[in-house]
């Protein structure tokens, strides 16, 4: 193996490892809302649109530019993107850095 593919593994090793320490720790609730989330299950204008047919526009309440899907909020909303995203990123790696 070259040693760029054994850096590799070990980045790998130990983002698994943060991860199960982070998990272990969730409450019922939070995991209840992760698992809907990555089941697109969350009450978005989207889902209330296509799903439910409750609403009749489904664009994003911040930007009402685009359709306001789990994906869009998380990672596509441009209102979330000047602000949330980078104090998500800076929080994550905060808390990586404090399990290492």
């Amino acid at each position: 193996m070259t040693r760029d593919i054994i850096i590799i593994i070990i980045i790998i090793i130990i983002i698994i490892i943060i991860i199960i320490i982070i998990i272990k720790d969730l409450k019922a609730e939070t995991e209840s809302e992760i698992v809907a989330a990555q089941d697109q299950a969350i009450q978005t204008k989207y889902y209330a649109t296509k799903i439910l047919n409750t609403e009749t526009d489904s664009k994003c309440r911040l930007c009402q530019q685009f359709d306001e899907t789990i994906d869009h909020i998380i990672s596509a909303c441009p209102v979330l993107a000047k602000k949330k995203y980078i104090k998500r990123h800076d929080s994550v790696c905060t808390t990586t850095l404090q399990h290492m």
